[in-house]
């Protein structure tokens, strides 16, 4: 284990600060506070976890996987600084070309993995073409949309899928359904993978429930036309006002919501939310 973690801090010097700058930077001139560098980070961090449990299965990763999906991490969800439509894998995949092209003193060992995995990460179909098994499992494809799937799980999740269906103009009464059947092609994805990760896999289906539990939750009360205000439609109210209306970052929105709040359930959601995002920060303080 000892000898994993000092690859994973040797690649993590060598890439995250420079990546974690740039993606910050393609993102300046588009507001997605949920798919922003900071995702891309939490992405990364899901990975890390990923490849320290696949050590612990006996499951081992050299150094350069590591430096092949970190970059893939940071650079799957750029293309949404481009286009939002679920094409933006093709656009990210070509700029992270761009980047190494202008960074020619960069190397990985092997671009059209890593590449591969940009384009494909959010295809489920690609995913599921193969048995899972020890090779697979650590391949940057499956590293990388699996970690982007498990950052899709948790409040975390109810805000990322609120905020890019509502950037995509899909009508709200349809959010609920079209997100629960999407998370569910998500976990099972996830599930298809990694479930011999018994301990793992089993704490990820919490994470899972919280977030199918909300959108369905939210389908009933838009079913029911519902007035209900503290509730999972006070969470989707202030986050379209404050992410979509307001364009405020989201720990704006989280703070402003805290503060202006009486609703019960919405400040239990913004405070877990703000629990959740905090663990991210601490990687760039290091």
């Amino acid at each position: 284990m000892e000898l994993l973690l000092e690859r994973i801090s040797n690649s993590e010097q060598k890439w995250l600060k420079p990546l974690y700058k740039h993606t910050k930077t393609l993102f300046e001139k588009t507001h997605l506070p949920s798919h922003d560098a900071e995702h891309h980070l939490r992405v990364w961090l899901h990975c890390r976890g990923l490849l320290i449990e696949l050590h612990k299965a006996g499951i081992k990763t050299t150094h350069d996987t590591i430096d092949n999906a970190i970059v893939a991490c940071f650079f799957h969800d750029t293309g949404l600084t481009l286009d939002m439509s679920e094409r933006h894998g093709l656009l990210g995949r070509k700029l992270c070309e761009e980047y190494f092209n202008q960074n020619p003193k960069l190397k990985i060992s092997d671009m059209v993995e890593v590449l591969e995995a940009i384009e494909m990460h959010d295809d489920k179909s690609k995913r599921v073409s193969t048995a899972s098994t020890h090779y697979t499992m650590k391949t940057i494809l499956r590293l990388v949309s699996a970690a982007d799937d498990l950052d899709a799980l948790g409040y975390i999740g109810v805000f990322r899928y609120l905020e890019i269906y509502l950037k995509r103009g899909i009508p709200e009464r349809e959010i609920p359904k079209k997100v629960t059947v999407n998370l569910r092609n998500r976990f099972s994805n996830f599930l298809n993978t990694y479930s011999g990760l018994h301990k793992y896999s089993e704490k990820e289906k919490f994470r899972y429930k919280e977030t199918y539990d909300f959108f369905t939750e939210l389908d009933s009360l838009f079913y029911q036309d519902s007035i209900i205000e503290d509730s999972q439609l006070a969470v989707f109210k202030t986050l379209k006002e404050c992410l979509v209306v307001k364009h405020l970052g989201i720990n704006e929105t989280i703070e402003e919501t805290l503060r202006k709040s009486s609703k019960a359930y919405e400040l239990g959601y913004f405070s877990k939310l703000r629990n959740e995002l905090e663990v991210t920060s601490a990687l760039l303080l290091e």
